[in-house]
């Protein structure tokens, strides 16, 4: 009897088939995802039309309350956005880790599937699922976020920059691909859960360690006011007479506190500087670094054909 090859659609949906029940769930999350940040944009609306009322001391009122509760859960859905690629890592380790500890890979490679096309499938099918789910949801949380009242929250923040912009989209790429390189090398789905976990933490880590140097910082002199706050701080200090930039010098233990040109005076210098990303760099590091994140996934991508193949039975 001649055994029929599987043809690309009908191993797609074989994926589709086999891997049904996460797919779902996966689903499932996002629309409720979807309707929590519909909620949360509502809430935003209300708060920012009392936001006047409760700046001038009305703290107290069930309108006042509406912001603080907006500006606990936007931090909430923020935390969940950035926290997607380490699900991410667990998906691609255990799709692909489980099937190549069972053995049950072995059955496609036999029906005229080549391990190429085998590992492409599995990584197709819940990457395009994944990215899509993910971008729906980082759209929608930045649709709640700015149109909601301003609560404060630095843009800049590890946390939100992950959950807010394309940048996000990339590491749950990587994340999976990851999870898919640790079970081609290890072949057990556990073992592959804590590497891909390891090395999607490892990512987010040099990440934010690289993010400043992506891009050119701009440098601003001056006393430092409450501007400062909704802007990536990267150094601040100082001007000595000589010209040189002392970082680290401020105000603290002035005796005459507000007098800054005592201040100044004080520690041989003639103004303050600060070298900052200012909101027209945020983009632009965001774009960078989704590209450096996506060379990386491409190259763990290279990385697991090589181990499969290498590894084959």
């Amino acid at each position: 009897m001649t055994t029929l090859p599987f043809q690309p659609r009908g191993l797609t949906w074989t994926v589709l088939r086999l891997h049904r029940l996460p797919l779902w769930i996966w689903a499932a999350l996002v629309v409720a995802g979807s309707g929590g940040l519909l909620w949360l944009h509502q809430l935003g609306q209300d708060a920012a039309a009392y936001s006047g009322h409760c700046a001038v001391g009305g703290t107290g009122t069930p309108q006042c309350s509406a912001g603080l509760r907006y500006a606990g859960d936007e931090l909430d859905f923020a935390q969940l956005l950035a926290w997607i690629p380490f699900g991410a890592a667990c998906a691609g380790a255990a799709l692909i880790g489980r099937e190549l500890q069972h053995g049950t890979s072995v059955l496609a490679w036999t029906q005229s599937v080549s391990p190429a096309r085998w590992l492409a499938a599995k990584l197709a099918v819940p990457a395009v699922a994944l990215l899509g789910g993910t971008a729906a949801l980082t759209l929608m949380f930045r649709w709640a976020w700015t149109s909601g009242p301003d609560n404060g929250v630095n843009r800049w923040s590890g946390t939100y920059f992950n959950a807010a912009g394309t940048v996000g989209l990339a590491y749950a790429l990587l994340a999976i691909v990851l999870g898919a390189l640790a079970a081609t090398l290890t072949r057990r789905t556990l073992p592959a859960v804590v590497l891909a976990l390891a090395g999607t933490a490892l990512a987010y880590t040099l990440g934010a360690a690289v993010r400043p140097h992506l891009w050119p910082a701009s440098e601003v002199r001056g006393p430092w006011g409450a501007a400062l706050n909704h802007v990536y701080q990267l150094d601040l200090g100082m001007i000595t007479r000589s010209g040189k930039h002392v970082s680290g010098l401020d105000c603290s233990d002035q005796a005459v506190p507000g007098d800054l040109n005592t201040c100044l005076s004080d520690h041989n210098a003639v103004d303050f500087y600060a070298k900052i990303h200012p909101t027209a760099h945020y983009w632009p590091i965001q774009l960078v670094e989704t590209g450096v994140v996506l060379a990386l996934a491409a190259a763990a991508v290279a990385a697991a054909f090589w181990a499969l193949r290498r590894r084959l039975p």
